[in-house]
């Protein structure tokens, strides 16, 4: 081959060379910064813009956490600030799993602790952006490397001014919102070009061998969030009832005078000693009987035909007492189904009235092998109902409230709540209250929702509600 000939070949293998992009592998080991620091950026990313919706709040920052985690696991053999770095972020995924699972719980943080917690995470985030940037610096002056910009200054400058604008008025604020945002977009930008300026010093990275593959690590933690949560969901939303044998009745005389004044039988059955005696005096009885039909959440009105529903009978009775008193009873019975993931319930009643007369009382009941027993209704408070949504914001009402759920392979399911309401003024007043029912196909909740929450909103296939109406007829009637 003549020496025209072999620079024709040459320039030919050139030509063809240039159009053949290197394998992800390849690059990888020409620029071992690109991986982990791609990984760093975009863990930020996912951390740092969250959405209120679709559980992203939850899924992205588990996402964004763990690929933190994973780029500094590869970091963590090239320097001390880098190990500093790596430390904290296993910190964050320990941090992370265990919040996320008190959130399904009634004892998530609330309150100033919530704030507190907070700004120790914004801080564990900054001090491992801190050392990332020390890393890199080091890197930088062994390799004699001149870097391109400072981003992670950048990013922990952006980091305290999200802390400030968190307690200002400007929190809320579209105009505060929007600047970050963009602010935010350019750091991530910056942070992901950072490597291309590490492309020199690529010797001074040191391989971090591991054990568990970044795929298996990645999915696994993720999962672990998962099964955490549902973990917590099924201990709440299915609690242990304080459950006893049933007693036999008593107070034989008032019962015979409820069940002449109209109290039905299956009802009278069930009450307790005390509550009866609370009863004791009645001057009328008035019941009101309706059936709730329960759904999935999914069933279209064209499917509620073919579908067999979860019913639940209830009763509102009105007991009439002395002194301008009306005992109120809601009675429920599981007809069809039953409750075993934590339902809820709240009871509400017209504005007619001056106050509750601070007796509040109910009791779950039902059947298992062979044995009655009767349980109180869990988490029933104390006739005051503190919401909050995005509309009202937080207001309290004077509503009573609780949770319905029985044991597995509980029959014959059913229960009351007993309230007594002093009227506003003796004589014939007329009135209505209510029963709202929230009925759960499953326990997965997150985050916690207390009975009050859950049977808030209007009515759908599992929130139902019974209204019932009275009138108070007076000592004379």
């Amino acid at each position: 081959m003549t020496g025209p000939e072999r620079d024709r070949f040459d320039e030919r293998i050139e030509q063809e060379l240039a159009g053949i992009v290197p394998g992800e592998g390849i690059v990888g080991e020409v620029d071992p910064w690109r991986v982990p620091l791609g990984r760093i950026a975009a863990g930020l990313a996912l951390t740092g813009i969250t959405f209120n919706m679709l559980y992203l709040q939850y899924l992205l920052p588990a996402l964004g956490i763990v690929l933190q985690y994973l780029g500094f696991r590869a970091l963590r053999r090239s320097g001390p600030a880098f190990r500093l770095a790596w430390a904290l972020s296993a910190v964050r995924l320990v941090w992370f799993a265990a919040f996320t699972a008190l959130e399904a719980t009634p004892w998530a943080p609330e309150g100033v602790l919530v704030y507190a917690l907070g700004l120790t995470a914004m801080g564990i985030q900054v001090v491992q952006l801190l050392a990332l940037r020390a890393g890199l610096r080091e890197v930088c002056r062994r390799a004699e490397t001149p870097q391109q910009g400072d981003p992670l200054r950048s990013a922990v400058i952006w980091q305290l001014v999200v802390i400030v604008l968190a307690f200002s008025p400007l929190s809320q604020s579209w105009l505060a919102f929007l600047p970050m945002l963009l602010a935010f977009v350019l750091i991530i930008r910056s942070l992901v070009r950072l490597s291309g300026s590490l492309g020199g010093a690529g010797y001074c990275f040191v391989d971090a061998p591991v054990c568990v593959s970044s795929r298996v690590m990645k999915w696994g933690y993720l999962l672990a969030c998962l099964l955490l949560v549902l973990g917590a969901s099924v201990c709440v939303n299915h609690p242990r009832l304080d459950a006893q044998p049933q007693p036999a009745q008593g107070e034989a005389e008032t019962r015979q005078a409820l069940a002449a004044l109209g109290m039905p039988e299956e009802v009278l059955a069930d009450l307790s000693d005390e509550h009866v005696r609370a009863l004791e005096g009645a001057l009328y009885v008035y019941a009101q009987q309706d059936v709730m039909s329960f759904y999935s959440s999914t069933t279209t009105e064209v499917q509620k035909a073919n579908t067999e529903a979860d019913r639940l009978g209830s009763y509102i009775i009105y007991i009439e007492l002395p002194d301008s008193r009306m005992a109120v009873l809601n009675y429920f019975d599981w007809r069809q189904g039953g409750a075993y993931w934590g339902d809820a319930v709240r009871l509400g009643w017209q504005d007619t009235y001056e106050h509750l007369t601070g007796q509040i009382g109910g009791a779950l009941l039902y059947e298992k092998d062979g044995q009655a027993y009767t349980a109180p209704i869990l988490r029933l408070n104390n006739g005051v109902v503190t919401t909050t949504d995005w509309f009202f914001g937080t207001r309290s009402d004077s509503q009573i409230s609780g949770t319905v759920s029985y044991p597995f392979g509980a029959q014959n399911q059913r229960g009351y709540v007993l309230y007594i309401l002093q009227l506003r003024d003796p004589g014939i007043i007329r009135g209505n209250t209510w029963i709202t029912y929230r009925h759960r196909l499953h326990p997965f909740s997150l985050p916690y929702q207390t009975p009050a929450e859950l049977t808030s909103g209007w009515t759908d296939n599992t929130l139902q509600q019974h209204l019932g109406l009275f009138e108070a007829r007076g000592q004379a009637g």
